[in-house]
C-alpha cells in the first residue's frame, strides 16, 4: 500500500504531494509502525540521548505538524521548520522541481510557513518521542534580520531540545550575507547572550552552506568556537550543478539536494571535523539515500545526519532499512557504539 501511495505521489505536483503526505501522517494511520531502535545506534551527544542517528531535516515539517508520526517512522530526531515571525507565502511558484534521473530536487521555496505562533502551538503538542529541533529564520521582508533570530529563538527555546539558525538557505534574498564575518559575529554574539541570559542551556546549531571557500568555513568555526555555539549542520542546499545533470529541470533557479550535493556536502564535513580534532558536533547532510552513505559521513566526523530528498523517492521503510543496515556495518568494522566510529577517518 505504501508503494502504491508512494507512486502516485511521484506523478503529481511536488507540492501537491507534500501536501498530502503531511496530511496522510496526521492521521492514525495503520501504515506507520514503531520502530525497535537498535542499541549500538544510539548515542549521548551534548546532554541529549539519541535513540539513533536519522533526523528529520528541516524543510520538511514546516509547520510543526507531523512531529509524532516523523517519530513513530523511526526518526532518532526531527527539525521542524524552516519557521519565521510571521507567516509567508514564500517565492512565486512553480518552485520545486523533480529531477528523478539524477535523484535531486531544486527548490526555491522562500521560507513559506504559517509563522511563529502556529508553529509553537503544534510543538506544545508532541510526545516529544525522540530530539526535537527548530529551525529558525527571518522573514523576507523584515528591516531586521538578527532581530527576528533573537525574537524566534527567545519562542521556541522551551518548546524544542535545541534550535538551528539557518543563515544559510539560497532562496531568501541576502540571507546568505549573513554568514559574512561581521554579521555573523554579532548574530552569535547576540543569541549567546541572550541564552546567557535566559538561563538556559539549550542548544544553538548554526546551519552553513556548501558552496563557500575553506578560508570562510575557517572564519566560521572561530566564531562558533568563541561564542561556544553547540554544532554545525554541513550542509544546506548548494547552487551549483555538477556537469553530469541530465534532468530537464537542471537549470532552474533555487538550492538542489540529493545525489548531486553529496559529494559536496561530504567535503564541507570532512574538513570541519579535521580542523576541530572530532570535538565539534557536526550534523551531516546531503545525498544520503541508504546506510553507505549515513556510514561514510560518519566516518568523516558526523555524530548525526539528516535526510530528507532520498525520501520523496524511497519511501519511509528507507529509515528502518538504513538503521539495521548501519547496525550491521559498525559491527562488521568491529565497533561496540556508534560513537566509536565518529571520524575515524582522521584519526
Amino acid at each position: 500500500m505504501i508503494r502504491i501511495f508512494l507512486n502516485i505521489l511521484k506523478n503529481l505536483d511536488p507540492e501537491v504531494a507534500h501536501k498530502l503526505t503531511i496530511n496522510a501522517l496526521k492521521l492514525p494511520n495503520p501504515f506507520i509502525e514503531s520502530s525497535n531502535d537498535i542499541s549500538i545506534l544510539s548515542n549521548d551527544i551534548n546532554g541529549l540521548r539519541f535513540k539513533n542517528p536519522i533526523g528529520m531535516a528541516a524543510g520538511f515539517d514546516k509547520n510543526a505538524e507531523v512531529i509524532n508520526s516523523l517519530f513513530n517512522l523511526g526518526f532518532g530526531f526531527t527539525e521542524c521548520g524552516t519557521v519565521t515571525p510571521r507567516p509567508q507565502f514564500g517565492n512565486a511558484k512553480p518552485r520545486v522541481f523533480r529531477l528523478a534521473s539524477d535523484k535531486a530536487i531544486i527548490n526555491r521555496l522562500g521560507f513559506n510557513n504559517n509563522g511563529i505562533e502556529k508553529f509553537l502551538m503544534n510543538m506544545s503538542k508532541s510526545n516529544k518521542n525522540g530530539v526535537l529541533g527548530a529551525n529558525i529564520g527571518p522573514n523576507k521582508d523584515t528591516e531586521n534580520f538578527i532581530d527576528d533570530y533573537i525574537n524566534l529563538y527567545t519562542q521556541v527555546v522551551d518548546y524544542s531540545d535545541y534550535v538551528t539558525v539557518n543563515v544559510s538557505s539560497p532562496n531568501t534574498e541576502n540571507l546568505r550575507d549573513i554568514q559574512e564575518h561581521d554579521t555573523l559575529n554579532t548574530l552569535l554574539s547576540e543569541l549567546s547572550q541572550l541564552r546567557e541570559n535566559m538561563k538556559t542551556q539549550k542548544k544553538i546549531i548554526l546551519k552553513i552552506d556548501p558552496d563557500s571557500t575553506k578560508q570562510h568555513y575557517s572564519m566560521v568555526l572561530n566564531l562558533v568556537q568563541k561564542y561556544k555555539i553547540d554544532g554545525i549542520i554541513a550542509t544546506n542546499t548548494t547552487i551549483s550543478r555538477p556537469q553530469d545533470l541530465m534532468n530537464e529541470y537542471k537549470d532552474e533557479e533555487g538550492g538542489i539536494s540529493g545525489q548531486p550535493l553529496k559529494e559536496l556536502s561530504n567535503k564541507v564535513l570532512s574538513f570541519l571535523s579535521k580542523e576541530t580534532n572530532r570535538e565539534l558536533l557536526l550534523i551531516g547532510v546531503g545525498g544520503i539515500s541508504n546506510a553507505e552513505d549515513v556510514y561514510t559521513k560518519i566516518k568523516l566526523g558526523a555524530s548525526l545526519v539528516q535526510l530528507y530528498t532520498a525520501l520523496t523517492f524511497n519511501g519511509p521503510q528507507m529509515i528502518n532499512n538504513i538503521k539495521k543496515e548501519l547496525s550491521l556495518l559498525l559491527q562488521n568494522d568491529g565497533y561496540k557504539n556508534i560513537s566509536d566510529a565518529v571520524g575515524i577517518i582522521h584519526s
